[in-house]
């Protein structure tokens, strides 16, 4: 595993076999709320907890023909249940068209962020997680469909462009009353461009899905409520029973340059059509220096709402008890601020350990956290990480 020639993966002529792992420890200061990555429904408290972190990837890659190519991912994590699972990451069968084009078929990764192609892998981020502030404004992760990518050098300069569609299924855990599993539908497209010279690369993202959802419990409870005190289109126009376009867009870009590092990414989420989701704008800004094998680096990041697609219709009281149900419930989003310090070291090939300690401060609600107070959390909260990643 930790050894000289560990990072290649086993192969023959056509099939090639690889894999990644974390196995992460962390806990926080308080047990007023749990710790999470986006879309996690159990996260940690005082107590230690290893699936915050820990997960284990497996590919298989089969080159069919000389311009063809299958390849399949497995991943086990913590997700939206409480236990290990394991889902398809990736499956895909890709043909290069010509030297510039090559076009993908099958289950691929929604390119929303920076690093969405290789999240999950630890070993290959600086960061032992990255921001929930940010990486929780898009949870949908991987689209059923096709993707056609354009990548061609001109001198030093690589230019890509990435057009991706299809309908992504999937799942989103639900905190509020006391924690349920909603199913998802959302037709897709997807725009990635991508600017690479040497050391720097900057990037652009933009991402149109129509989510549909009927088993999202809290909402439909809330929506019931507001049918039968006669607020129909208030419902109507929180629900996505029938459908919802929201767009996302996002900046990033990173430097790995004579021994310094940065990486920054900015995104904002609008709805196009009424729905409860608030619109919100997320950024976050990484540094760090390596010192040959060890690499230490600081991160700031932070959420807030920057509106609300929804109108409260007039006489609608926000001081009673279904108004603050609807206001601060569902069209007011959490609002965070977090700093943290974290050491990489490369021990050995294909190994890091990372030690990472972040402090959240939320601002509205428990901020990204679940499970909080009723009123919110009102204090900061400590998080202490350690990680062992690899790959094979």
């Amino acid at each position: 595993m930790c050894a000289a020639g560990a990072d290649a993966p086993a192969t023959d002529d056509k099939l090639s076999l690889s894999g990644f792992a974390t196995l992460g420890l962390a806990r926080s200061n308080t047990d007023d709320a749990q710790f999470v990555r986006y879309n996690q429904a159990r996260g940690v408290t005082r107590d230690y907890g290893s699936g915050t972190d820990s997960n284990l990837g497996l590919q298989a890659a089969y080159r069919l023909m000389p311009d063809t190519s299958a390849m399949v991912q497995i991943l086990t994590r913590k997700y939206t249940s409480e236990h290990y699972t394991t889902e398809l990451a990736w499956a895909f069968v890709k043909r290069r068209l010509n030297p510039d084009f090559s076009l993908r078929l099958g289950r691929v990764v929604v390119p929303s962020f920076m690093i969405s192609d290789y999240q999950n892998v630890g070993y290959a981020n600086t960061m032992m997680r990255p921001p929930a502030e940010m990486y929780s404004l898009a949870a949908i992760e991987n689209v059923d469909g096709a993707d056609l990518t354009f990548q061609h050098s001109y001198g030093d300069t690589t230019y890509t462009a990435q057009l991706a569609g299809g309908v992504s299924h999937g799942k989103l855990f639900m905190a509020g009353g006391g924690g349920s599993i909603a199913t998802f539908r959302a037709p897709l497209y997807t725009l990635n461009l991508a600017l690479e010279n040497g050391p720097f690369m900057l990037r652009l993202s933009h991402l149109r899905a129509e989510l549909t959802s009927a088993d999202m419990a809290p909402l439909n409870a809330i929506g019931a409520r507001l049918q039968a005190a006669g607020y129909g289109q208030l419902a109507r126009d929180m629900g996505v029973s029938e459908g919802k376009k929201i767009d996302f867009n996002s900046f990033g870009l990173t430097m790995d340059w004579r021994n310094i590092v940065l990486q920054s990414e900015y995104g904002m989420r609008r709805a196009v059509e009424p729905v409860y989701i608030p619109d919100n704008e997320a950024w976050y800004l990484m540094a760090g220096y390596r010192f040959g094998a060890i690499l230490p680096y600081y991160a700031h990041a932070a959420v807030r709402q920057a509106g609300r697609s929804v109108s409260l219709p007039a006489g609608f009281r926000v001081a009673r008890p279904l108004g603050r149900a609807v206001d601060m419930g569902f069209l007011t989003s959490a609002r965070q601020h977090s700093d943290l310090i974290g050491v990489r070291w490369n021990f050995a090939p294909s190994c890091a350990l990372k030690v990472q300690v972040d402090r959240l401060r939320p601002t509205v609600k428990s901020g990204a956290m679940i499970f909080g107070p009723s009123e919110g959390l009102k204090h900061a909260v400590v998080v202490s990480a350690l990680a062992f990643d690899f790959v094979f």
